[in-house]
């Protein structure tokens, strides 16, 4: 059955992607498909001389209709129905114009997927770029943005996965399973737009690097500080980041029971920040987290058919994910120095006269505050098994 995913990807690729943009956007009657190159996927990186790398990964209709239908020439191997191309220039503009130099039509971007950007890029800042986006009328701001971690964005849109044969479509899902993991936060570019303009809020974008040559990794994120890459969180602490946050939708936590571990699947979760006062200062940061969560696996020792096993799973699953949130906020207080929290966000709203006078050393502020972390966990099923499978010794 998986064989037959990729073609029909990109058959609604073929059918709503590229068609629907141009419809909307009044392009159908003035562009014919053969007169513009659509973009899949959009790659920004710094050059050592300090230019802006564009990659663009361009979708070839004549060859995607192939692969969709199944049909090849002569009976040998399909090739890809996209092509890589990069240009350098002074800005984000000047380098797509200057892509016209190297290709033989214009560049559609409505149709991008994913926009990744590289590490140098990100490290210098990323205001500027953003900019562009901002005010081009083709840009789509529902598509992905990923930071590159290991390679250049180059590198990734050259991939030629045997997943799917339009590669920026494979990145794309590949984030999107891992959302559903809690390991990678999904940051549209409206999003990004918006983190960057939120008061007392730093930006965080999902991570991505190579897993060899054709596939790729979508987990963890990138932690920005005024507009630029200063680290990031790996896959654990992503995780106790976006519990904090609440944007945990599901997830798999595991936990140890004896001589074993026990598989938590979270169902529900909703977490919130906020910052305790006492005598018009802050004292401590507080985090709130309430879940929801179905035993999925034991693989240990000992029964669930109690209210007092239970009560404690449920304690070792709070500790659980008090560690992990801990962990994210350690390392953003005392390594990156930025509250990609939002512990800001509620002073300036809820305190906005002591906000006024801290906000240039809010991050230094944060991170110097105590933490306080309440998480309440409730299991609402064990199964219908209430004991292991293997056998108690």
């Amino acid at each position: 059955m998986m064989c037959g995913k990729s073609k029909r990807r990109t058959g609604v690729f073929l059918a709503v992607f590229l068609i629907l943009p141009l419809l909307v956007t009044g392009c159908w009657n003035n562009r014919d498909l053969t007169e513009i190159n659509l973009v899949a996927g959009l790659g920004l990186d710094r050059t050592d001389d300090g230019k802006i790398l564009l990659t663009v990964q361009v979708v070839e209709p004549a060859a995607i209709q192939s692969v969709s239908s199944g049909k090849g020439k002569g009976g040998g191997t399909q090739p890809m129905p996209v092509f890589v191309e990069s240009f350098e220039g002074e800005t984000v503009f000047e380098a797509i114009r200057g892509m016209l130099s190297l290709i033989d039509k214009k560049l559609f971007f409505s149709t991008a997927q994913v926009l990744i950007l590289g590490e140098n890029l990100s490290k210098d800042g990323i205001v500027e770029v953003l900019d562009f986006f901002q005010r081009d009328h083709e840009i789509d701001y529902t598509m992905d943005v990923l930071t590159a971690k290991g390679a250049t964005p180059k590198e990734i849109l050259e991939i030629e996965t045997d997943m799917e044969s339009i590669p920026a479509l494979y990145i794309k899902g590949t984030a999107e399973n891992t959302i559903s993991r809690g390991t990678v936060k999904r940051t549209r570019l409206i999003d990004l737009i918006k983190d960057m303009d939120c008061i007392g809020k730093q930006p965080t974008i999902g991570q991505i690097s190579k897993a060899g040559e054709k596939e790729v990794r979508t987990e963890g994120v990138a932690v920005f500080k005024e507009g630029k890459l200063v680290g990031w969180l790996d896959s654990r602490e992503t995780r106790g980041f976006l519990f904090a946050i609440g944007k945990i939708k599901s997830t798999i936590v595991n936990i140890p029971a004896e001589k074993g571990k026990i598989s938590m699947e979270i169902i529900r979760s909703k977490g919130n920040v906020k910052v305790a006062f006492e005598n018009s200062k802050p004292v401590a940061l507080i985090v709130k987290v309430e879940l929801e969560a179905n035993v999925g696996g034991h693989e240990g020792r000992g029964r669930l058919d109690s209210p007092e096993d239970l009560h404690i799973l449920e304690k070792r699953l709070e500790e659980e994910i008090k560690n992990e949130i801990m962990l994210a906020l350690h390392k953003t207080q005392m390594e990156y120095s930025s509250d990609i929290f939002g512990f800001g966000t509620y002073v300036h709203k809820h305190n906005p006269r002591y906000w006024k006078n801290a906000e240039k050393n809010w991050n230094d502020i944060f991170s110097k505050l105590p933490v306080d972390i309440r998480v309440d966990a409730r299991i609402m099923r064990t199964g219908i098994v209430k004991s292991p499978v293997k056998k108690e010794e």
